[in-house]
């Protein structure tokens, strides 16, 4: 069949990455990594994997896109603009991509897969490799963490805001079916907390320590010191995290609240997505002046990530109003039961609209849509929410969110993924390169495993596609 390229793919998510390419070479597709990473190369060799290295060649193509790249970079790291510190890594960045892009074009003339599959983080490095196999006439998949937990986003184009389906507009879903039943499982498995029925685990190898003390001169020069400590242990991150323990039911008011989602400074969702996003203080500031004028006695909700703000800052920034500081845990609970939720593009304001609530966001969102998500400066809130408030269109936003959630989202979890996931990807990877569904083949089933978990017959798949190593059995 085809090649499957998996383009730097994160150790951190080795478990997905390995039931995947179990599933392909299942369905007799040839699975290869390539990787710009010696640490990363080192890892996925000894796991079994097909793996490519490709470096920096001493000279740069003059045509890139590397000076684009390595300015976004700087936004994807957090670096302050404009200092001489940055510019000069931002000049590090652009030859080192200038002269990586040789070696990729290189790589997919030679191997010519069907499709290149990428995860984040949403790199300069995997911006290259999309446009070295665009290039070569591969076609692209990006995946990543969806917008409700255990899902994963798919699009062609890239996540988020970057995805081809954040621009499309409400004429484009004039003709789209609304799935109540699959919306209702959603918002049901959001607030339930829901776990999938994880697949278990292969066995991490750890790579030998002379393969390891070779890679710390490659970390030195890529990475500077933080290479180092990557080149020795880095393979831990692959080893499977704590149990999930059980969410605790988040205290929220008994009165009617404002939601207010902040995001953790180091998401790149509010560093790519949102140009010159509020800092929580103003977001907070913003939302409550925006509630007042409709309901003086409307308290806030603020959920705030493990790094946030103190809860005084907040509430000095509400100006007296009555906050409520709650953990990220709360935060599908609080958008679902508040009547509004201010936001810059938190994911989980994904969940207020599964109840049916108005959102109030910043920057650029998956759920951006005008007619179903408002996006309005903070200065703006005031006059955008009661036009959000009077202009509800229920039958946009389910047609919306079934295309989104049914269509471009897989059910798969990036941490702990199940069977039922595993094969959506799959099949999501056979429709970008145009291979017909088998009809012998279990399907993946759109939706939550609770509370739409039905019984489903195993099958035995095809052995692996010729002359590609058979991956370690589940």
């Amino acid at each position: 069949m085809a090649t499957i390229a998996f383009g730097a793919p994160g150790i951190d998510r080795f478990h997905l990455h390995q039931r995947l390419a179990v599933e392909l070479q299942q369905r007799r597709h040839r699975v290869a990594v390539i990787e710009t990473d010696p640490v990363a190369r080192t890892f996925w060799r000894h796991q079994g994997f097909d793996t490519s290295f490709v470096d920096a060649t001493r000279n740069a193509l003059r045509s890139s896109p590397a000076d684009e790249l390595a300015a976004r970079e700087t936004l994807r790291l957090g670096l302050r603009a404009n200092t001489r510190r940055t510019r000069q890594w931002q000049a590090r960045c652009r030859r080192r991509l200038a002269r990586l892009l040789p070696g990729l074009q290189s790589w997919f003339e030679l191997v010519r897969p069907g499709l290149l599959l990428l995860h984040p983080p949403r790199s300069a490095e995997h911006a290259l490799l999309q446009f070295a196999a665009r290039a070569a006439g591969a076609a692209v998949l990006w995946t990543g963490d969806g917008l409700l937990p255990h899902t994963l986003q798919i699009d062609p184009e890239g996540l988020d805001g970057d995805a081809a389906a954040a621009r499309r507009h409400a004429f484009d879903h004039r003709g789209g079916e609304a799935d109540p039943a699959l919306l209702e499982a959603c918002l049901a498995a959001s607030l339930a907390g829901a776990m999938p029925c994880a697949l278990r685990r292969q066995s991490v190898q750890p790579p030998p320590p002379a393969a390891r003390l070779r890679d710390l001169l490659p970390a030195l020069r890529r990475d500077g010191l933080g290479g180092l400590p990557r080149a020795l242990h880095g393979w831990r991150r692959a080893l499977a995290t704590a149990p999930h323990a059980a969410a605790a039911i988040p205290d929220l008011p008994a009165r009617p609240f404002a939601t207010v989602l902040l995001q953790d400074a180091t998401d790149e969702r509010l560093r790519l997505d949102a140009h010159a996003p509020p800092s929580p203080a103003e977001l907070v500031a913003a939302a409550a002046a925006a509630t007042a004028a409709i309901d003086p006695g409307l308290e806030l909700v603020v959920v705030a990530p493990r790094r946030g703000p103190a809860a005084r800052t907040l509430a000095a920034a509400a100006r007296s109003r009555q906050v409520h500081l709650r953990p990220e845990a709360a935060a599908a609970a609080a958008a679902a039961t508040g009547l509004v939720t201010f936001t810059v593009n938190h994911p989980l304001a994904c969940v207020a609209l599964l109840a049916g609530s108005p959102v109030l966001h910043t920057g650029r969102a998956r759920y951006g849509l005008p007619g179903v998500g408002t996006r309005a400066s903070p200065a703006a809130f005031a006059a955008a929410l009661p036009a959000a408030l009077a202009d509800d269109q229920p039958t946009l936003r389910q047609r919306f969110l079934t295309r989104l959630l049914g269509g471009e989202h897989v059910f798969c979890s990036g941490t702990e993924p199940d069977h039922n996931g595993i094969l959506g990807l799959a099949e999501a990877i056979e429709a970008a390169l145009g291979v017909p569904p088998a009809g012998d083949r279990p399907r993946h089933r759109p939706g939550p495993a609770w509370p739409l978990a039905v019984d489903r017959p195993r099958r035995r798949s095809a052995p692996p596609a010729d002359g590609q190593r058979p991956m370690p059995p589940p």
